[in-house]
């Protein structure tokens, strides 16, 4: 009769997400990753220089450098902690700094990409473009990831894998590319791409911080309805242009693997009808 209560308190014990660290500290270390100025500021010039020459130059070492070191993330994470404890100060400074990091880097890349010699787009740039369904999956669980990271002590590793899976340096870089060359559909991915990884690296964060009990602030008039539209208008409007992509990247590979197979079988015909050319001629030199 004890057993099932045994196995199930091992599997709790098991799977238990508790904080690590004090509220208090939890959230001046996301405080401190919204802030843009000083060092911050310094790494998001450094960071976005290092992506546009990994882009520019089909360096992924370069690239997924720059995913590493850039801070595009702590505002992300602010706003989504912001509106899960109804902390309007921390929402807003989040929010504002946000679009200030967005902005610079978007008109920085451009300005970059004005002056370099090597104007091809290269197959980098290319794949921060088309957001599917599963960079949506990537985003989410690499925002979840993200969370636990904040809130375990020597997180440090699980934030910067985080970041490399969640990119949100090179797809904003890729479109400050299509406005430097007026390539509109290469700016329009890559600022899609970016916004797909904002939004679910935030919904994931809002989830967990929900989930794993952080004290709410009392209700902030306007917050509660904030929240519901927030998430339900800009989830919507991200999955659905993501499921059509995958779903033409799978009916292009579909297409891919059929002339695959039909030049193969193609191959073997023509193999085929030389041996039996050469058996014939092999046929008529023994007669």
């Amino acid at each position: 009769m004890k057993r099932p209560g045994i196995i199930l308190r091992f599997i709790q014990s098991k799977l238990y997400l508790g904080r690590e660290e004090q509220e208090a500290e939890t959230l001046a270390e996301i405080k401190e990753g919204a802030h843009f100025s000083g060092h911050n500021l310094w790494i998001l010039g450094f960071a976005m220089v290092i992506a546009c020459v990994g882009l520019n130059t089909d360096s992924i070492s370069a690239v997924i450098g720059a995913m590493l070191i850039s801070p595009l993330m702590g505002p992300i994470v602010g706003f989504a902690f912001a509106l899960a404890i109804n902390d309007a100060e921390l929402k807003g400074k989040s929010i504002r700094n946000w679009v200030w990091m967005t902005g610079i880097s978007l008109v920085a890349s451009v300005l970059f990409f004005l002056v370099s010699p090597f104007d091809n787009n290269t197959a980098a740039l290319s794949s921060f473009a088309k957001a599917s369904i599963f960079d949506i999956l990537l985003a989410f669980f690499g925002g979840l990831a993200g969370f636990v990271g904040i809130i375990k002590k020597e997180g440090v590793k699980v934030i910067s894998g985080v970041a490399v899976a969640t990119a949100c340096m090179p797809p904003l870089c890729t479109a400050g590319f299509g406005i430097a060359h007026l390539d509109y559909p290469l700016f329009f991915g890559g600022l899609y791409f970016y916004l797909v990884n904002c939004l679910f690296i935030g919904l994931a964060t809002f989830l967990l911080a929900r989930f794993t009990g952080f004290h709410k602030n009392k209700d902030v008039p306007g917050f509660r309805k904030t929240v519901n539209w927030l998430w339900s208008f800009f989830i919507i409007a991200m999955i659905v242009p993501a499921t059509y992509i995958a779903y033409k990247k799978w009916n292009e590979q579909h297409a891919r693997d059929r002339a695959f197979v039909g030049t193969d079988k193609q191959r073997i015909d023509d193999l085929e009808k030389k041996i039996m050319r050469l058996d014939s001629l092999v046929q008529q030199m023994k007669k």
